[in-house]
C-alpha cells in the first residue's frame, strides 16, 4: 500500500475529552493508545464528539497499517466493520508487503537440538544485542520432544516439527499455531524410510502448503530405491490428500538442508538433484505448488561438479551460492524461471577468512555465509558485513535462519479459535 500524500490526523485518547491535530509531517503516529477507547472531539466544535469508526476507511487503513500484527489482531473484536475491514486479503497483504520491507532486520537463528537456546533473535543494524522473550515457541504437544525442527517459513509463517510426527504452522506475532492432523506412513517392509517435508504458498489459490515426499532406499545405500506417492497438506482444506503426479523417479537423493528459509516464495518449491551414479547434484527438482507438478532445471555447466551449490532466492529470483573451496563465491541468477540458458553469473565473493561455508541469502538480499564459527551477514551492494557472533559454535551449529515478518495470515481456520486467542491476551 502506498503512503497517502494528504495530511493524516494525529488522534490522542483523553478520559474527558480529545483534541484532533495535525502531524506536521503529515505521517501518522506508529503508536496509537487503546482503539477501542478512542473519542476524538473536534476542534471546531467541542461539544461534537464522533468515533474512529465513523472516519472514512482510506484514512482508517493508512493508520493500521502502521501497527503491529498483534494490536491489529485485537482491533478485530473491536466492531464488525472494523473485522471485515482488518480481515480483507489486500490490507493482509500490503501489511505483510509493508513489514518485509521494514529497516528494523531481524533474524531468528535456529540451533540444533544440544543447544539450551532452540533459537536466538537479532537485529541485524544491532547484531550483538540478543532480544530475550521476543517470540514464544508454540507449545510442544508430546514433552518427550524438547527440540523444534524448522521445515521452512514463508510470509511471517513458520513451519515446525517436534520429533517425527507433530509438525505446527504458527504465526509469531500472533502467537497463533496450528497443529496438523497426522500423516500417513509407508506399511512396505523396507530396510529404511527417508521422509523429506518442504513449506510454500500457492499464490494462484492464497493457500499455504506442506509438501511430504518419501522414499525408500536400499540396505546399504542412501540411494532412493523407490519413490512413494506425494501427499500434501493445505491449510485451506484442513487436511492432507495424496496426489498422482510422482517424483522423478531417476532421482535418486536429494538435498533440502537449505538453511536460509527463503523458498516457496514464487509458488514454487526446489531441491538440489542426484540423479544415478553422479557424485555431484546436476539438477534442481522444482515443484509447482499451483499445478502441483514437477520439472527438472539443470544448473549451469561450469558449477556441476566439485562445488558446494545452494540455492535461493535472490531479488525474486532462484538463484545458486556456489562455492570453491577456499577460493570464491560465485552467484548465480536465473533470470527467466525454468529456462537454463538464462543463468547469469552476478557475483563473485572472495572468502572473508579460511574456513567459511555458504547458507544463503535473506529477504533483503543480503548474503549468509559462516567464517572460522561466526555467522556473517554481506551486504554486497554497500560492501558491508556484520557479524552475528557465536551463533556457529561446532557443537551447536546453525540448522534453520528466519527471517523474522510482521504477518497478520491467520493459520487456524476455525473462526472460534480467533476469539479463544483474543481472549487469553
Amino acid at each position: 500500500m502506498e503512503e497517502s500524500s494528504s495530511p493524516i490526523i494525529r488522534f490522542e485518547a483523553s478520559t474527558t475529552s480529545s483534541s484532533l491535530k495535525k502531524h506536521k509531517h503529515g505521517v501518522v503516529e506508529e503508536h496509537i493508545a487503546s482503539p477501542a477507547k478512542l473519542p476524538i472531539t473536534s476542534m471546531a466544535s467541542p461539544q461534537h464528539q464522533m468515533t474512529m469508526e465513523m472516519l472514512p476507511d482510506e484514512l482508517l487503513l493508512n493508520i493500521f497499517i502502521r501497527l503491529s500484527a498483534k494490536q491489529l489482531a485485537q482491533m478485530r473484536s473491536v466492531s464488525k466493520s472494523w473485522n471485515s475491514l482488518l480481515s480483507q486479503s489486500s490490507f493482509v497483504k500490503s501489511h505483510l508487503h509493508r513489514s518485509s520491507h521494514n529497516n528494523d532486520q531481524i533474524l531468528l537463528v535456529f540451533h540444533g537440538s544440544s543447544n539450551p537456546k532452540q533459537f536466538v533473535a537479532h537485529r541485524c543494524r544491532f547484531p550483538h544485542l540478543e532480544l530475550t522473550n521476543f517470540i514464544k515457541l508454540p507449545v510442544n504437544p508430546e514433552p518427550e520432544y524438547t527440540s523444534i525442527s524448522v521445515i521452512g517459513s514463508i510470509n511471517g509463517l513458520i513451519c515446525s516439527t517436534y520429533g517425527d510426527s507433530v509438525i505446527h504452522i504458527w504465526n509469531p506475532s500472533l502467537s497463533a499455531v496450528l497443529t496438523l492432523p497426522p500423516y500417513s506412513m509407508p506399511s512396505h517392509d523396507c530396510d529404511s524410510i527417508e521422509i523429506h517435508f518442504r513449506f510454500g504458498f500457492d499464490p494462484k489459490t492464497d493457500d499455504y502448503k506442506v509438501v511430504k515426499l518419501t522414499g525408500l532406499t536400499g540396505p546399504r545405500t542412501y540411494a532412493v530405491r523407490w519413490w512413494l506417492q506425494i501427499e500434501i497438506y493445505s491449510m485451506r482444506k484442513g487436511s492432507w490428500e495424496l496426489i498422482t503426479e510422482r517424483f522423478p523417479p531417476h532421482i535418486t537423493n536429494i538435498i533440502d538442508g537449505d538453511s536460509v528459509c527463503v523458498d516457496g516464495h514464487d509458488g514454487h518449491l526446489h531441491w538440489l538433484g542426484y540423479a544415478n551414479g553422479e557424485q555431484d547434484p546436476k539438477t534442481i527438482i522444482a515443484f509447482d505448488l499451483g499445478s502441483e507438478t514437477f520439472r527438472e532445471i539443470l544448473f549451469p555447466n561450469s558449477i556441476r561438479q566439485n562445488r558446494v551449490n545452494v540455492l535461493g532466492v535472490l531479488s525474486e529470483k532462484l538463484c545458486v551460492m556456489s562455492y570453491i573451496e577456499d577460493v570464491a563465491y560465485e552467484v548465480w541468477l536465473m533470470d527467466e524461471y525454468g529456462v537454463a540458458e538464462s543463468w547469469v553469473k552476478r557475483h563473485v565473493l572472495s572468502p572473508f577468512f579460511d574456513d567459511t561455508w555458504p547458507y544463503g541469502f535473506t529477504l533483503h538480499n543480503e548474503f549468509l555465509i559462516e567464517d572460522n564459527g561466526y555467522l556473517v551477514l554481506y551486504d554486497s551492494s554497500a560492501n558491508k558485513q556484520c557479524i552475528l557472533e557465536d551463533h556457529c559454535a561446532e557443537e551447536y551449529g546453525v540448522e534453520k535462519i528466519v527471517e523474522y515478518v510482521e504477518s497478520l495470515v491467520w493459520v487456524a481456520p476455525a473462526k472460534h479459535e480467533m476469539v479463544e486467542w483474543l481472549r487469553t491476551k
